[in-house]
């Protein structure tokens, strides 16, 4: 299973619920990174929308979770 918090967790099954019981990592970051690309942008000069900044930190927590140095 897949290292998280609980707001990740939520997060996921409201947007991703196909990778919330995921066993690896990046079954998970890279269905979120897709996500983050396709709706988390104003544009790209402007950076992240409101949801675009929740989902960076899920994928941000999840990745540091997972992995270490």
């Amino acid at each position: 299973m897949v290292k998280m918090t609980e707001e990740s967790r939520n997060f996921l099954k409201e947007n991703l619920p196909e990778v919330v019981d995921a066993v690896e990592p990046n079954d998970i970051l890279d269905p979120l990174y897709d996500l983050i690309m396709y709706k988390g942008f104003i544009t790209f000069e402007k950076g992240y929308n409101e949801f675009g900044h929740l989902a960076q930190d899920v994928y941000d927590d999840i990745f540091y979770s997972n992995f270490s140095d």
